[in-house]
């Protein structure tokens, strides 16, 4: 006889041997865990769950598909108040099993319903990272996006936004205020303008006199000429007014041209709008003109500007349109009415007598039945019932609710001035 032979019964023995242990360990580790899972779910129905717990954990030794059973641990420590606990596991599940669906709400229910907006929130964006198209997580994520917190803000009235700075009155005078609230520059001016950024004065109006001040407060700039106003600057040039004409001074305040006109905006993007004879025109910041004076009117924001967001839009032949830098026309759609873009996302306009919103390329993206609407900014934007101010967001849902006498555009940090029934801050969740 062989040695070949000899071996192959004893190999197959072995073999056999083997996968009899194999089936038998998985046999003994099935009963095991089937043993352990019994005993938990029977002592959950007992609402004996600090002991459900451990049994849950020692199943769990016995099998692959662990999260059922994580699951069943986190449901667990929610009912037993252990709230660190509930936190930490389900931190932990959705860290190792790549943000499970069930436990994502359910922890999103947790922070929501102890007001923990800002680690909903945080909880609803990690999630829609993996699943960009849940609908459902898309309307929490816009419901908890319109949750905010009250900034106090103790002074008369606000009437403006630029470059990070609020104008605001108290008594009577204007100055400056941040965002967060606090005082840049107190109001102590007849009149005040934001911070241009090329370069970064101010414009303030004292006992009748127009100069511009620095950032700390300091008078920086004066005309060596009677100006009846001064704008805001930009791209190193600034509109004034003398003797009933607009024109431009550049960064030292001497003029920039002896070109005059009945209106001059402030230039962004080295564009600015100018009036003559009635009629309106996009000029350069080398005063050569991009368009002639066709146009009717040219929607500008609080400050005159017109062409901060790389487009303006004017009336012609009776229509608001859209129009790029070099004076081209976007889209098809005319407008009754329009309003200033202020972010690069959709603005308010007036189509059959509503208010809706068109983006860039001239656009409608939605018409509603609101009496009157603002640009969004933020992905909000403020709307009016006809009797308060609440905001909504890009899907036209009601975000904030209707408890405003006045509110104004959130900011790119997430701020905005309303009045309740005095003005204050909000301040969105991130």
């Amino acid at each position: 006889m062989t040695m070949k032979k000899i071996l192959s019964p004893t190999i197959i023995l072995l073999l056999v041997l083997g996968w009899g242990n194999i089936i038998g360990g998985n046999a003994r580790k099935y009963k095991n865990y089937k043993d352990y899972m019994a005993k938990a779910r029977e002592l959950d129905e007992k609402e004996i769950y600090i002991d459900a717990v451990e049994q849950y954990k020692k199943a769990r030794e016995f099998t692959e598909d662990k999260l059922p059973i994580e699951e069943a641990i986190l449901d667990d420590y929610l009912k037993l108040e252990k709230y660190k606990d509930f936190e930490k596991h389900g931190n932990m599940i959705l860290e190792n099993y790549n943000y499970p669906r069930n436990v994502a709400r359910k922890m999103t229910d947790y922070y929501m319903d102890r007001k923990q907006t800002a680690n909903a929130l945080k909880l609803v964006n990690a999630y829609l990272e993996k699943d960009t198209n849940d609908d459902e997580f898309l309307e929490m994520q816009g419901k908890l996006r319109g949750t905010y917190t009250e900034i106090y803000f103790g002074k008369d009235s606000i009437s403006g936004y630029y470059n990070g700075f609020y104008v605001f009155s108290q008594d009577g005078k204007e100055g400056l205020i941040k965002s967060d609230g606090s005082e840049k520059i107190k109001a102590i001016y007849e009149k005040i303008y934001p911070y241009g950024k090329e370069p970064n004065y101010a414009a303030v109006c004292e006992d009748n006199a127009w100069y511009y001040i620095d950032k700390n407060g300091y008078k920086k700039l004066a005309t060596d000429f009677k100006v009846e106003t001064l704008g805001v600057y930009g791209n190193n040039l600034a509109p004034y007014c003398s003797e009933g004409k607009y024109s431009y001074i550049d960064e030292n305040a001497v003029k920039a041209t002896d070109n005059t006109y009945e209106f001059a905006g402030s230039f962004a993007n080295k564009r600015a709008a100018v009036k003559q004879n009635g009629k309106w025109a996009i000029i350069k910041n080398d005063f050569s003109q991009v368009t002639d004076f066709i146009y009717e009117d040219v929607i500008m924001d609080d400050f005159g500007f017109a062409t901060s967001q790389n487009v303006y839009i004017a009336k012609f032949e009776g229509k608001y349109h859209i129009f790029d830098l070099d004076g081209k026309i976007k889209g098809n759609t005319g407008f009754e009415d329009a309003k200033a873009f202020i972010a690069d996302e959709s603005t308010a306009v007036k189509v059959d007598g509503k208010w809706g919103f068109a983006n860039k390329n001239g656009e409608i993206e939605f018409i509603t039945e609101y009496k009157d609407v603002k640009a969004f900014s933020n992905g909000f934007a403020a709307v009016y019932n006809g009797e308060k101010w609440g905001y909504i967001n890009n899907n036209s849902t009601v975000v904030i609710d209707f408890e405003f006498n006045e509110a104004y555009s959130f900011n790119n940090s997430g701020i905005a001035a309303v009045k309740k029934p005095s003005w204050k801050f909000i301040k969105l969740a991130k």
